[in-house]
């Protein structure tokens, strides 16, 4: 079979990994359709399908050679022989068929290359922000927010309160603020005041992952009790979803079932965890609003990026280097006062000097950790080895064990409640699936220390904490949600009576082991599949100083997660290593909203 001289181009590149067969296929179809046999074209269209997965909306020729080296760690006599000047790449790229006209497959500015169809999103994005920064206040209709002022009060409060009258005047307020700082109160006195005024007969909240709806439905159901009962009430019902359930599953070609054409009914839409919202969701969830309807997007800026291609949340929030003055700047909130721990506690030190990219105070706050009693909130403790020390081992053993022994224990009782709050006990986060000090090693460790103690981990075993790693609209069940297989039959441990409980709102849900197709085991997870989740206990082990996946973003993720305590298994030149080292993605988002 004869090789396109495109594919065969492009072909020392899939072998390097740099690029995947998809895109190397996707860039020879487009470019054989577009009747462009150019191999430097092709390697520029394959490099922007390459981008979006590494987080990219677009990919730029003129830095692109060097972020391949550094993202593969390419040898010198691996690294791909030198590419064309990135402006006369990117002007043959430009004047391309593939790039030309309506329906062209890429889109190019200056020397930045990317697929139409994120150019698109990233652009829909911009226009639909702007548009409802830009609205005109909607003066005639503002209560006088007693009910912000009644139940927001105590520090970091006049934050909270100027974000619920903001949004009671504009059809888009974006909250942001760390662990603890009071965003979901916020929601509830917003949404209430939104109720009050007759605007928030129908509320949409809606978050990434199965887990973070979950979580956002526990905290919203928590804040109501500091509203007027009659309110409270009227809000009790509003269930939580995942923005895939809330958009619906499309027909006749179309991703989503709600659209411009076909909008959601919701008077207010809140969107919780909004930095792991890609670009593209983001554009559809956009659409899909109508236009009178408040917009209110919540998260944390300082966590990761979404696994998608763009920063939307980061990206609106750098919007003050654009000026005071701009539409936008009016629709962003910060909150900075944190209830969770004491403002001196390590956990909070710790975070602060992550944010601000100051290895030495981090150090430093985790040195000083050390004399802070056991139980203290806000607790962190240092085990400064590598972490496939034997120290290492035996610190995370003497934290995890017992709790997955105890997990076991209620999982074959039927005790679902017990078991799903075991849960939510612990977790090892970890930066890398595979290896030693990976997702993979810790879960073949964790199961070794059951099978020591008598326990079967084979199959869908009792107590076997499980993540659902695919969306199954059939079920309910969306990539993120989080079970642990329990005996059913009052407790009998047959085979055929196990069931997988899910924590759901309402209610504990369960479900056959058969009907779940796609599952991972979760003793110890990634730290990205861990944002939108909490735990009281979380075992962050990070990966040598030379992973590429390691960064700020990802270690303040990490220690972010846990309720009370942190235990930390790195040595000092990693934790160096990972502050130091920030998450760099490309996209115009930010530029196109500053612009205006």
């Amino acid at each position: 079979m004869t090789v396109s001289p495109v594919l065969a181009a492009l072909d020392p590149l899939v072998t390097l990994g740099v690029l995947s067969s998809g895109d190397a296929h996707l860039a020879a179809s487009l470019c054989r359709l577009a009747g462009d046999d150019d191999p430097d074209v092709a390697l520029a269209v394959a490099l922007a399908s390459r981008a979006p997965r590494w987080g990219h909306v677009h990919v730029d020729l003129a830095t692109i050679r060097a972020e391949v080296v550094d993202e593969h760690e390419l040898a010198a006599e691996h690294a791909p022989p030198a590419w064309p000047d990135p402006t006369a790449w990117a002007a043959r790229v430009a004047g391309s068929p593939v790039a030309s006209g309506a329906d062209a497959a890429v889109v190019v500015r200056g020397t930045r290359v990317a697929l139409a169809r994120f150019d698109r999103a990233e652009h829909a994005v911009a226009s639909a922000v702007l548009t409802r920064a830009a609205a005109a206040p909607r003066t005639s209709e503002i209560p006088d927010a007693a009910i912000a002022a009644q139940v927001l009060t105590g520090p970091g409060s006049d934050r909270q309160r100027a974000a619920v009258r903001a949004s009671l005047e504009r059809g888009l307020t974006v909250v942001v603020g760390g662990p603890g700082t009071g965003k979901t109160t916020t929601l509830a006195a917003l949404v209430a005041e939104l109720l009050a005024a007759g605007r928030g007969e129908s509320v949409a909240l809606a978050a990434p992952t199965g887990k973070a709806a979950a979580r956002l439905g526990e905290a919203f159901r928590g804040a109501l009790g500091a509203l007027p009962e009659a309110l409270a009430e009227r809000l009790v019902d509003v269930e939580p979803m995942t923005i895939h359930r809330l958009l619906g599953r499309g027909r006749d070609g179309r991703r989503f079932a709600h659209h411009a054409g076909r909008p959601l009914p919701h008077d207010v839409v809140i969107v919780d965890e909004t930095s792991m919202v890609s670009v593209s969701l983001m554009a559809d969830l956009l659409e899909a609003v109508r236009p009178e309807a408040t917009v209110v997007l919540v998260g944390d800026p300082n966590q990761l990026a979404s696994i998608g291609a763009g920063t939307v949340l980061g990206d609106l929030c750098a919007l003050p280097a654009a000026g005071a003055d701009h539409p936008l700047g009016a629709c962003i909130h910060r909150l900075v006062h944190s209830r969770r721990f004491p403002t001196d506690s390590p956990v909070a030190a710790v975070a602060a000097a992550i944010e601000h990219g100051d290895a030495e105070a981090v150090v430093a706050a985790l040195r000083s950790a050390a004399t802070v009693p056991a139980g203290s909130p806000g607790r962190i403790r240092w085990v400064d080895v590598g972490g496939d020390d034997p120290l290492a081992v035996r610190a995370v053993r003497e934290v995890v064990e017992p709790v997955a022994l105890a997990l076991h224990g209620a999982a074959a009782s039927g005790d679902v409640d017990a078991a799903l709050a075991g849960l939510e006990r612990v977790r090892i986060l970890c930066a890398h699936r595979r290896g030693r000090t990976g997702v993979e090693g810790w879960n073949r460790t964790v199961e070794s220390w059951l099978r020591h103690a008598g326990v079967t981990t084979s199959g869908w075993y009792l107590g076997r904490p499980v993540m659902v790693t695919a969306n199954d609209y059939r079920l309910g069940r969306f990539n993120g949600d989080q079970g642990v297989v329990v005996a059913g039959d009052g407790g009998a441990l047959r085979r055929r009576s196990a069931q997988v409980a899910f924590d759901d709102v309402g209610g504990a849900s369960l479900l056959r082991p058969g009907q779940l197709a796609e599952v991972e085991t979760v003793h110890a997870t990634t730290i990205h599949k861990s944002q939108g989740s909490e735990f009281d206990q979380v075992v962050v082990v990070l990966p040598p100083p030379g992973s590429r996946l390691m960064s700020r973003e990802l270690l303040y993720t990490a220690v972010t997660r846990a309720r009370a305590e942190v235990v930390l298994v790195a040595d000092e030149a990693m934790v160096r290593a990972a502050v130091e080292r920030r998450v760099v993605r490309h996209g115009s988002l930010a530029e196109l909203v500053a612009a205006g």
